[in-house]
């Protein structure tokens, strides 16, 4: 299969139609490329769009952990992979200190057996799960109002749970990991002189958990982030922020500029791979930013702007502290924007962009 990453120095791929050029492209096959640092060794090639995708998800830590969890008699937690045996009648509780109130965590789990499975939250029931024979994924959201509580999972018949975790501040389930084991850091460093704050466009294809019409809690998602600065002065956000999408760039002096859409707003994909272009272009003190989403519904904003700084680093998948939470691939930098036919061609085609945009 033909190698699809490049990192483009002297030598960028020529868009025939509008004459923008693709300056970066990140194809999730490789972890290996000259100017592009991944951070935390913990950055995870899975099934991508095409081939390999980067699975980018938060730094959190597995609260459920055997020493903190009250069991009942007969109850049993045990393993690496948190296997929480269950009598019938029985019940295994997790005190809970250092939660901040009005913010989603998530218990996730794997389940089976008879009968049906209680999850309740000071007493309050936030979910009833059936077992089965074959086991299933069970995912409960749980948002306080106090900074502590009491979570606690009852069955009604004997189940076995395993992959039993607690995510504190994160509103849907990322893979498992281990109790009392934090999840290393996922971010990709790509070389700041590549971006271009004038012009430009950056196209890529994401699969998360939080970008359906639906979602509740995706708050905080990043998608990428440049900085003026080491000490994190921010100059682009391309980010999910109050469920919904914006890019937000930052001027010299105010005011800043975004444009966003609700995730309610769009039709995501159904095999869950939706695909993004975020345009922007600066003319004198005018700024043009625009989104594509799978090639089909546009979201326009102009502002004025008043001059914007060179970026200094030029972060994918991070942004202070928020992570992508899903599956990128086939990210591409373009040295212009895009215009929605050619977003639509990218997101049809069934191709990657290393073979769409060839020398």
């Amino acid at each position: 299969m033909m190698k699809k990453y490049f990192l483009m120095t002297a030598l960028l791929f020529a868009l025939a139609a509008a004459g923008a050029e693709l300056k970066f492209y990140l194809d999730g096959e490789s972890r290996k490329a000259p100017g592009v640092k991944y951070f935390g060794g913990g950055i995870r090639q899975v099934p991508g769009r095409f081939g390999k995708g980067f699975l980018i998800e938060r730094r959190t830590l597995n609260s459920f952990n055997a020493a903190d969890v009250v069991l009942c008699d007969g109850a049993k937690l045990s393993g690496k992979n948190n296997i929480l045996a269950l009598p019938a009648g029985g019940f295994a509780a997790l005190p809970l200190t250092a939660i901040r109130p009005k913010v989603p965590n998530t218990l996730s789990f794997r389940y089976r057996g008879e009968g049906i499975i209680t999850v309740t939250f000071d007493g309050k029931t936030l979910a009833s799960l059936k077992a089965e024979k074959t086991f299933k994924h069970g995912e409960v959201i749980v948002i306080p109002e106090e900074d502590t509580g009491s979570l606690k999972i009852r069955a009604e018949k004997a189940v076995e749970l395993s992959h039993v975790m607690f995510d504190k501040g994160i509103g849907y389930s990322n893979t498992y990991h281990a109790p009392g084991k934090m999840r290393s850091v996922d971010r990709i460093d790509v070389n700041a002189e590549l971006f271009d704050p004038g012009s430009g466009a950056i196209s890529c294809w994401i699969k998360a958990p939080w970008f359906r019409k639906d979602a509740k809690h995706a708050t905080g998602i990043a998608l990428g982030d440049t900085k003026v600065s080491t000490k994190g002065k921010p100059l682009f956000y391309f980010c999910c922020w109050s469920n919904g999408i914006s890019l937000i760039t930052k001027s010299k002096t105010p005011p800043n500029n975004s444009c966003g859409f609700k995730l309610s707003e769009i039709s995501p994909a159904a095999d869950g791979w939706n695909h993004l272009v975020f345009n922007w272009k600066l003319e004198k003190n005018t700024i043009n930013l625009s989104i594509i989403v799978n090639g089909e519904k546009v979201f326009n904003k102009k502002g004025v702007c008043r001059g914007l700084e060179i970026p200094k680093l030029f972060t994918i998948g991070y942004v202070n502290g928020a992570y992508l939470n899903g599956i990128l691939d086939d990210f591409g930098l373009f040295s212009g924007p895009l215009s929605k036919e050619e977003a639509k061609k990218i997101f049809s085609a069934g191709k990657p962009l290393g073979e769409l945009y060839k020398k």
